[in-house]
């Protein structure tokens, strides 16, 4: 078994390597549409999208891509193309990787109208990417047909051009709090993303939730592509609430629902606007997801129906035989956007912006994805919101009554944290104890992902802008070895950071040796370019899709009914201290030690003295490289392992060893529980915005510090000095 991870992880570093040249940019791209030729039609309707390949989104852009596509292989190869006048005209979709910015969506949406001519627009996913590129749209007169931005503040703004098949983000949990307030459910808590769609979804679930009775013990923001939510959902499991609501995307979910497992959070219901529809949840969560609620759109066993398309199951069917995959709502939605804007073309009998708009606001049509009517606003408000709960690994519809295909499970668990549990109960003092082990626990992952870049910093001077990206490669090792033989990651880290080290250097002498003695700026654009080549080629060869390791270390140990310590990052802390440990004794008392300290306080002094210095800065960014890589390794359960998550670790890491000292074991580490314990704090003890305050904390403390002790915090650390352990 070690032979073939051997293998094939020396195929994947070649991989990595030789791939570059083949890493696609934000290029146009085609529909793959086939069957009827161009000469059968009389002309191109040419429409355009930004979505996301790449990034946060990447999972959502994917399944809207889809359901786009979906429409184009069926209006071209079955409809016979969209009929204007006499004459039947093929449709073309011209697509860019919008990278889930909105600044590059909107200059993506920009291009399609100036360069590529596009006739009309479909939307991205999420609500803040459609809300640069729609006032772009509007801007340029262009209509814009979309599914998945659902965030009501865009309705808001007057706008003429923009057109929502799917239910506004605000009425996203109505169904669902109708039905468990029904069951009884009396107190609720609620946790969203600080975004406009999250945020309209979370404004929304509280009037809903007043409305219904429902008692909202307290709301909870975090920020963009947070990683951990372990101080929220403490807090939370202190007010003991019947229900808990979250905001956000897929990968939130999985946050929430890890979380709630770590802390022995136990609320009697659990509702997650995105995910819980999604099958790949299930596959990733397993038994955990079990009972959780979450809003559809769209679902196959729906009773809709429609002359295009036929019912919801045969719109699934047809899905299904393209793409090898049901399709989930965001792609349903997809579909219906564009059969929206090819509905209203039709009835228009023209591609002119006025007489399409104008069509738009008359149409009411019966379709797979329900009825289809739009307001002033834009919105379509024929369609109700259902809710889904994961049954036994199914998804199954519970509400509203007219839809659902099973009865509400409800209450979950065993209600030892429900509305029986400490409300009122924990005061401010005991909720330190585990405000600390969260911080602690924060604060070992942080060390083990920090000390790699602090010692290729303080010993070579070279800032590892890829530094993230070697984290993530490490990652997806130890993810492909419990993928395909169910090695567990702790047990693969070993594996890891050999394969680590040889690629470190390789990278060592390819690249890192050639301007080491070069202006700093010079080795800070080589490894960016690095990382933007090691980003491209983890998504040619793993897709952007989300990953996590499976490991047996998972769960918590309950210490009390208020103190739990998850396992995973218990045992990431252990190996953590003992990686810190090596390291400090292979720089004290070994003569290789020596020799690293010594080019790191000057190195043209350890060259006169017979060190050779080129090759210790070989060995030092190879041992580096692989101790990054195993870090990897150990956070995979615990952190989204995707290809373009390595620019935030990358930026931890700068902050914790600038404030902390550079190339100091002593400094990663205090530095990594001193940051972990101030966003613990922050987050568990500031109201409301406390997770969101904790992001800046590093930064707050990186300028303080580089103010008031540039050598860094620990023990007055020289800016370069590998000596201190």
């Amino acid at each position: 078994m070690r032979r073939h991870g051997l293998a094939l992880g020396v195929i994947l570093l070649v991989c990595l390597f030789f791939t570059a040249g083949c890493v696609r940019g934000s290029s146009p791209t085609g529909d793959g549409s086939s069957g009827t030729a161009d000469g059968a039609f009389a002309g191109t309707v040419k429409l355009g999208a930004a979505l996301s390949e790449t990034g946060k989104y990447a999972v959502e852009g994917k399944d809207s891509r889809q359901g786009y596509d979906t429409w184009v292989r069926w209006v071209n190869d079955v409809y016979g193309g969209i009929r204007i006048g006499a004459g039947r005209y093929r449709a073309e979709i011209v697509y860019y990787d919008d990278e889930s910015d909105a600044d590059t969506a909107g200059n993506l949406v920009q291009r399609l109208i100036d360069e590529d001519k596009v006739d009309f627009l479909l939307g991205p996913y999420s609500s803040g990417l459609t809300t640069g590129t729609s006032a772009i749209a509007e801007a340029n007169n262009v209509l814009m047909v979309e599914g998945n931005g659902t965030s009501d503040t865009m309705f808001e703004r007057g706008f003429q051009n923009l057109f929502l098949v799917a239910t506004i983000a605000s009425d996203y949990t109505r169904s669902g709090i109708e039905a468990l307030a029904d069951r009884g459910a009396t107190t609720a808590v609620i946790a969203y993303e600080d975004t406009s769609f999250a945020t309209a979804v979370a404004s929304g679930a509280a009037r809903h939730l007043k409305a219904n009775g429902i008692e909202v013990l307290a709301s909870e923001t975090y920020p963009k592509d947070i990683q951990d939510v372990s101080a929220i959902m403490t807090k939370f499991r202190n007010l003991g609430p019947d229900i808990f609501v979250g905001g956000g995307h897929y990968n939130d979910a999985v946050l929430f629902v890890n979380s709630a497992k770590e802390l022995g959070f136990q609320p009697d219901g659990m509702l997650i606007t995105v995910g819980p529809s999604n099958p790949k949840l299930i596959e990733e969560l397993g038994a955990d997801i079990d009972g959780v609620l979450g809003p559809t759109q769209w679902e196959s066993t729906m009773a809709y129906e429609g002359i295009y398309f036929g019912t919801a199951a045969d719109y699934a069917a047809y899905y299904e035989s393209l793409w090898g995959e049901p399709p989930v709502y965001q792609a349903a939605s997809a579909t219906a956007a564009a059969l929206a804007l090819h509905l209203a073309i039709e009835a228009a009998d023209s591609t002119e912006t006025d007489d399409v708009r104008g069509a738009l606001r008359d149409l009411t049509a019966e379709t797979f994805y329900g009825p289809i009517s739009f307001d002033g606003r834009g919105v379509n408000t024929a369609k109700p919101m259902g809710t889904v709960q994961v049954q036994g690994g199914e998804i199954v519809i519970v509400a509203p009554d007219a839809a659902a295909t099973a009865g509400l499970r409800y209450p979950l668990g065993d209600g030892a944290m429900g509305s029986a549990g400490p409300v009122g109960q924990v005061s401010d003092l005991g909720q330190l104890p585990q405000a600390i082990v969260n911080g602690i626990a924060l604060g070992g992952m942080y060390a083990v992902l920090v000390l790699g870049f602090s010692i290729i910093w303080g010993v070579m001077g070279v800032i590892n802008i890829a530094h993230g990206e070697f984290v993530m490669v490490g990652a997806y090792l130890a993810w492909l070895g419990n993928d395909l033989w169910g090695i567990d990651p702790f047990v693969s880290v070993p594996s890891v950071f050999i394969l680590m080290m040889a690629l470190g250097y390789i990278v060592q002498k390819g690249l890192v040796n050639h301007v080491i003695n070069r202006p700093h700026l010079v080795s800070l654009l080589v490894m960016f370019g690095l990382a933007i080549i090691l980003q491209n080629a983890m998504k040619l060869i793993f897709s952007a899709d989300f990953r996590r390791s499976s490991t047996s270390l998972d769960g918590s140990w309950r210490v009390t009914d208020t103190l739990t310590v998850p396992v995973t990052k218990f045992w990431i802390l252990v190996i953590a201290l003992g990686v810190l440990g090596c390291l400090s004794l292979l720089l004290t008392r070994t003569r290789l030690g020596k020799g690293i300290r010594a080019a790191a306080q000057n190195r043209e002094a350890a060259g006169i003295v017979g060190i050779d210095v080129g090759k210790v800065y070989l060995i030092t960014f190879a041992i580096c490289i692989g101790i990054t890589g195993a870090a990897g390794a150990m956070v995979s359960p615990v952190l989204a392992v995707q290809p373009f998550q390595g620019p935030p670790l990358t930026l931890k890491a700068f902050a914790i060893t600038a404030m902390a000292g550079l190339g100091s074991i002593r400094g990663a580490l205090g530095g990594a529980m001193l940051l972990g314990l101030v966003e613990a704090v922050l987050a568990l003890y500031v109201e409301g915005v406390g997770t969101n305050l904790a992001v800046v904390a590093s930064f707050v403390i990186l300028v303080a510090a580089l103010v008031l002790r540039p050598q860094g915090i620990f023990k007055g650390l020289r800016p370069v000095d590998a000596t201190a352990s």
